[in-house]
């Protein structure tokens, strides 16, 4: 039996992105989704995610938070990395 390949990726969300439910609405989004990792604010204003598991469920919690979040976002920058053993559930960090 093949494992589903895990993908990591470190998204930095910028705007108006703090303040706003942001972080809540992204551990809802991921609601039903095999992701782990964590969503925290950043000093400079930022919005950080931190996330793994397969590919397209990845694809899809980027979306719903693109989706839901638009009017907020004003820029998303992606960086893939190795994704790291023994990640925790999806969860807000601060």
């Amino acid at each position: 039996m093949n494992a589903i390949k895990q993908t990591r990726k470190v998204v930095r969300y910028r705007g108006d992105v703090q303040g706003v439910g942001f972080r809540a609405n992204a551990i809802h989004q991921g609601r039903g989704l095999n992701i782990k990792g964590f969503v925290r604010n950043e000093p400079d204003g930022d919005v950080l995610l931190d996330v793994q598991g397969p590919t397209n469920d990845l694809k899809e919690l980027l979306r719903r938070i693109g989706s839901s979040m638009e009017r907020k976002i004003n820029e998303t920058l992606i960086d893939e990395r190795e994704p790291l053993p023994d990640r925790e559930k999806f969860s807000i960090r601060y």
